[in-house]
């Protein structure tokens, strides 16, 4: 089970790719999970979306769908708002768009359909 406390170090470690930015801004986005997820992570989310990185979109949605399935309430919590939630606002993301959805687990997929409703 993944716990609310590592949340920025689970991702981190998935995503290496965001450790810079983490560390560049340690002191701002410590203890602020949600924070440097909607921030950092949904940019690279944005970025892998608009350059059509199918690859590592699988791996996001793999990660999403994990998190939901395997974490304590804190990181369900957390993967649906600051990742679900802010990916559905995004005007530039089209969340129920076919190539996309069908990278989607069935629990991430019924978060942005509750999203939705």
């Amino acid at each position: 089970m993944y716990n609310y406390s590592e949340s920025i170090k689970i991702l981190t470690t998935k995503f290496p790719i965001l450790k810079a930015a983490y560390e560049d801004d340690i002191e701002y986005y410590e203890d602020l999970p949600y924070v440097f997820y909607e921030d950092v992570f949904i940019k690279h989310i944005m970025d892998k979306t608009q350059s059509n990185d199918e690859v590592e979109l699988r791996n996001i949605f793999n990660f999403v769908e994990d998190m939901l399935f395997n974490g304590d309430d804190e990181i369900k919590n957390l993967i649906g708002v600051a990742v679900v939630e802010s990916l559905y606002y995004e005007n530039d993301f089209a969340w129920n768009d076919k190539s996309l959805s069908k990278m989607y687990g069935a629990l991430t997929k019924k978060s942005f359909e509750d999203c939705a409703s």
